[in-house]
């Protein structure tokens, strides 16, 4: 802590050329090790090379569009107000910037070693506002998580960086005591809500409460009209099972809820399809038993029924599991029916209406990704469905499926809790920066004391 501190005064009188310089080494360090990186990952996880090069590949990625970031100027968010005195009262001028929050804690993701993980989208981040880092590596993969720290820290030396920009710990205990800290302006999380919301409840309890951007995962509901239904439900069908199957189900924008009026068409389509789908190892055998566990308490409920369950090819694996149950019983047991199960398992939800799909949309609350299957004059959309999915998610997606986030200019990766912490804010894309910088306004200051961009 006492080197981040350290490093935090320093980092402040960097030109902004120099944190792109170093953004992008890190990138092109990251890609250079991509051949050591992925066995690694591989041998923690259970993860495919396939799907951990692309992971790579999305990692430095962030790191690059960091970069495009502080090159655009955007997240500096300036504005300048003239002094006018003619105006009553009179206006002094004002010149508004952001400045870096300071020392930030961060917690890895257990799902994604790479693009969530040591060197992912939160510490890229926070990095490229001018925050040291302090990461708390996941147990799920130490020694990718290892790894890929001392790529990054290698990277900040050969700059003459400040020994303390790059920080990471292991130990349970010590994220704890990075939340408490008194120098710690800012912590971001990815993971579980039951242990993100008490991150977030000792962040508010400090003698200073601190932002704490907690990334919580979702249910994310999709709804089928019932015209889309009859129209393309086999396409349907077999786009819902690929995505809840990705990954095998451990994506936090997996859809955990799917949604139909009259859809006993599409139920077949399900059943039919569900044999065909191959499923891979979960990433550890905690996650694996958390699974079932969660599993098993969903299949226990009386007004729940099992409608299709894969093969498992061997003792290792969870076969996808899809659950039905109507419209009409979810609404009545909102407190056990709106549950996320983290892995290959979701639910079908059968509505005699598209009144009663209606009041399905409002039980949800906040959630990462809603969406629509169906046309622009479709009877539900008529009736007022995407209304209700803005005001609950973060994110709607038209006749496509939520799994896979985009790194970019205008992605939102976020929503109202229990999806995140804070849905004023994004764990992904451009806007991910400005969690770390806060706002200051110099009145009537002389130029040469102004920040640069404020000159």
């Amino acid at each position: 802590m006492a080197k981040a501190v350290t490093a935090r005064e320093s980092i402040r009188k960097w030109d902004r050329s120099q944190i792109i310089s170093l953004l992008e080494t890190i990138a092109e360090k990251l890609d250079g090790a991509a051949s050591e990186l992925i066995p690694l990952a591989m041998n923690e996880t259970n993860l495919t090379e396939v799907r951990l090069t692309g992971e790579v590949g999305r990692m430095s990625g962030q790191w690059r569009h960091m970069a495009a970031v502080l090159k655009k100027g955007d997240y500096l968010g300036t504005v300048i107000d003239s002094a006018d005195s003619t105006l009553q009262p009179p206006r002094p001028e004002l010149r508004k910037t952001t400045v870096p929050l300071g020392v930030v804690g961060i917690f890895g993701a257990s799902n994604f070693p790479f693009a969530f993980g040591v060197g992912g989208c939160d510490t890229a981040s926070a990095i490229a506002a001018g925050c040291p880092v302090i990461i708390k590596a996941h147990p799920g993969h130490l020694e990718t998580s290892r790894k890929v720290f001392q790529i990054m820290a290698a990277a900040a030396r050969s700059f003459n960086a400040p020994d303390g920009l790059f920080n990471m710990v292991e130990a349970f205990e010590a994220g704890i005591e990075f939340v408490k800290h008194k120098d710690v302006s800012a912590v971001a999380f990815t993971g579980s809500t039951l242990g993100g919301r008490a991150l977030f409840d000792i962040a508010q309890s400090r003698k200073d409460p601190i932002p704490f951007y907690g990334e919580l995962g979702g249910l994310n509901p999709i709804f089928v009209t019932e015209e889309a239904a009859n129209r393309n439900g086999s396409v349907v069908a077999q786009g819902f099972l690929d995505s809840v199957n990705l990954g095998a189900g451990q994506f936090c924008t997996k859809p955990g809820y799917l949604i139909l009026v009259n859809g006993s068409k599409m139920r077949e389509e399900i059943v039919n399809l569900v044999p065909t789908v191959v499923t891979h190892a979960m990433l550890n055998e905690k996650i694996r038993e958390a699974h079932a566990r969660n599993r098993s308490t969903y299949a226990g409920l009386p007004f729940v029924k099992l409608l299709a369950q894969g093969v498992a090819t061997s003792d290792a694996i969870e076969p996808i599991t899809i659950f039905e149950i109507s419209g009409a019983d979810l609404l009545a047991n909102q407190e056990v029916t709106l549950k996320e199960v983290f892995g290959p398992t979701a639910v079908v939800v059968n509505c005699a209406s598209n009144e009663e799909a209606l009041k399905v949309a409002n039980s949800f609350h906040g959630t990462l990704a809603s969406g629509i299957h169906g046309e622009v004059n479709d009877r539900i959309i008529s009736m007022g469905l995407l209304d209700i999915l803005v005001r609950i998610s973060g994110r709607i997606i038209w006749n496509s499926w939520p799994t896979g986030v985009a790194v970019t200019w205008a992605m939102h990766h976020g929503g109202p809790y229990p999806a995140s912490t804070n849905s004023l804010f994004t764990s992904v894309g451009a806007d991910s920066i400005k969690r770390f910088r806060r706002p200051v306004v110099f009145q009537n200051m002389p130029t040469e004391l102004l920040p640069t961009e404020l000159k």
